[in-house]
Formats: C-alpha cells, structure tokens, sequence
C-alpha cells in the first residue's frame, strides 16, 4: 500500500527527506511567574493580532488532517495505523491550542467586568481538561491520554525518537505535577456550583496572568506537535526509501 500523497511517481522523485530535530523541548516547559506588570491596549491588541494569525494558520491544517483519518481508518496494517495515531493526536492538539488562543483572545475583548470574569473561568475548564486529556493526572485519566496512544506505537520508530518520547514524558509527568491545574474551577464551571463559583468569580482579574496561565498548556501542546511532527517525517522517508527501492506501487 502506497502512503505518499497521490501524486504521479516521476513528481515523487523531486520529494525530499525531512530531517529530524532536536526541538529542546525543556525550553516549552520552564515556569514562568507573573511579574505584576497589566497589559496595556497595545500589547492587548498585538496580541489579538498574533492571535488571529496563529489561528488562522493552525485551523489550514484541520480538513487535510480530518481527510487522512477518514482515509485511512479502514485499514487495519501497523502503518497505516501509526498514521491514524500520529494524526489522531495532533488533531487534538492543534484545536485545543486554537480554543486556547480563541478564549484567551475574547477574554482580552471582553469590555464587560462579568463577561471578563466568565471567560477566565471557561479558559481554566479548557487548561484542565485539555491537560488531563493530554496527558492526564493519575494512573487512570493517564493510560486515556492522547501520550498514551503515542506511546502504544513509539517502538517501531528509531532510538533518538524513542529518547525523544522519554524526554517529553518526564517534562509532562512533571508538568502534571507542578499544581492542580485549577480542577477546583474546573469542577466549580462545569458543575455549577454557584455558592464556590460567586466567590471564584469574585476574585480580581489580572489580565496579564490569566493569559500567562494559558501559556502553560498551549505551550505543552506545541512542543507535543513539534514531536508529532518528527513521528510523522520519520515515517515518511521510510516510504521515500521504499519508493527509491521501487517496493511502492503507484496507486489507480
């Protein structure tokens, strides 16, 4: 079976190897602390724009990424199932790092005192949640996880990625470790609990810190996706080297 996009085979000769790369992923994972400075109105609005950007560009991939599940999800051999995994993960990971940056942006927007202090509380139902299901917080949510998926297929990839994985799972073991991850707000948002959810609401919006806060998982899912991105350039230069040894069959 032939994974490369449909293209006519001479095209195929013009298609290079991807390397694989040493991200330095630790640098994704350092703790940053708020240093009291408020955003002012053109730092609000350069970030908006950043924002709108990054979305923009993030959201191009969505479709490609939905066509290759659907292509791929009745065929049950071990490539085209690391596919589904690796494209599986980073659908995930890219629409929670676009929902993060959305509320983070209409929060920012918000002109309205409660409507500011409702986002704030919705973008932590989104860090816990996108989190837990990232990673995970205990034994259960963990063998769940997106990572976890990941690691069912890490074997079949070469020592540096599997070091790699190693890497990134000891930076998000400890990341699930450094706070609670705001579950208290998560629990008080989603079941409303209106008694610990007034006092929640009550407590002072600090621009600046709400959006560093957001940082923190949009940050773990990036440097996710940068590794996702190894996993699947990794797979395709072995199907270059298939198709440079003509084991690939041109498909109808």
């Amino acid at each position: 079976m032939n994974y490369l996009p449909k293209k006519k085979m001479n095209e195929l000769d013009d298609i290079q190897y991807l390397p694989i790369l040493d991200y330095r992923y630790e640098r994704f994972f350092r703790d940053t602390h708020y240093n009291g400075n408020r955003l002012d109105e053109a730092t609000r609005k350069k970030l908006i724009s950043i924002i709108d950007e990054d979305v923009a560009q993030y959201s191009e991939s969505l479709p490609m990424l939905a066509k290759m599940l659907d292509q791929f999800k009745d065929y049950d051999d071990d490539g085209h199932q690391m596919y589904c995994v690796i494209v599986s993960v980073m659908q995930f990971a890219i629409i929670t790092m676009i929902d993060c940056m959305v509320i983070g942006k209409y929060f920012m927007l918000a002109d309205c005192d409660y409507d500011k202090r409702f986002m704030r509380g919705k973008m932590k139902v989104v860090l816990n949640e996108g989190f837990k299901k990232l990673y995970g917080f205990e034994e259960k949510t963990r063998m769940r996880s997106e990572w976890n998926k990941v690691g069912t297929i890490i074997n079949y990839f070469s020592e540096e990625l599997v070091l790699q994985y190693k890497q990134l799972s000891s930076l998000l073991d400890h990341h699930s470790q450094t706070s609670s991850w705001w579950r208290d707000e998560r629990n008080m948002e989603t079941h409303l609990d209106t008694e610990k959810l007034y006092v929640s609401r009550c407590e002072e919006v600090v621009e600046a810190q709400v959006m560093l806060d957001s940082l923190k998982l949009f940050d773990a899912l990036f440097a996710v996706n940068l590794f996702l991105s190894n996993l699947h350039s990794y797979l395709r230069n072995i199907l270059l080297d298939k198709y440079l040894r003509g084991e690939l069959k041109e498909e109808e």
